[in-house]
């Protein structure tokens, strides 16, 4: 019988929550702006669940405000200041993930990211960390007109690798 994954040729991943735990970074972000306000600091757990909804999930935790709230637009701007002033103070690859990636390679397989995270913050990210040195791609949430769940931003990681979208794997959320 066939493996089910024979013809691949690259790995792709999503970034905050599969290679890469963002949600002390991203709970500090926020929970600076609760403490400025005057407003009791919150536990990293209750940042944690929302990390993979950037903005909308972690001032929906610190405020319990939506994105159809008056102050959201004001708030979520100063969260990409203060996110993009620590975004890889605390980040750190999930263990196992260099080992991981280390057998791709060894196996022939190209990898990368394909995440929703902005090229604002999943560049520097990325750079700043060693593991990524060996990434051929990095898609963002904006590098195509749609983000994920849209399939766009895998079909566009495959077109950069010059691959055909059945070659490629996808893990993620």
């Amino acid at each position: 019988m066939k493996p089910i994954f024979h013809d691949a040729k690259a790995v792709l991943f999503d970034l905050d929550g599969t290679l890469v735990d963002s949600a002390p970074d991203l709970g500090f972000a926020t929970d600076q702006m609760r403490v400025a306000r005057g407003m009791p600091s919150l536990p990293l757990e209750q940042y944690r669940p929302m990390a993979g909804s950037g903005a909308r999930g972690m001032l929906g935790i610190a405020f319990g405000i939506g994105p159809d709230h008056a102050d959201f637009e004001a708030l979520r701007d100063e969260f990409f200041v203060r996110y993009a002033e620590c975004l890889t103070d605390r980040t750190y690859a999930f263990p196992g993930v260099d080992l991981l990636i280390t057998g791709l390679l060894e196996l022939g397989l190209t990898w990368g990211v394909v995440t929703n995270k902005s090229q604002r913050f999943s560049h520097p990210l990325t750079a700043a960390m060693p593991l990524f040195a060996s990434a051929r791609t990095i898609v963002s949430g904006d590098t195509t007109p749609h983000s994920k769940p849209h399939p766009e931003p895998l079909f566009e990681a495959a077109r950069q690798l010059g691959l055909a979208p059945q070659e490629c794997i996808y893990v993620g959320d």
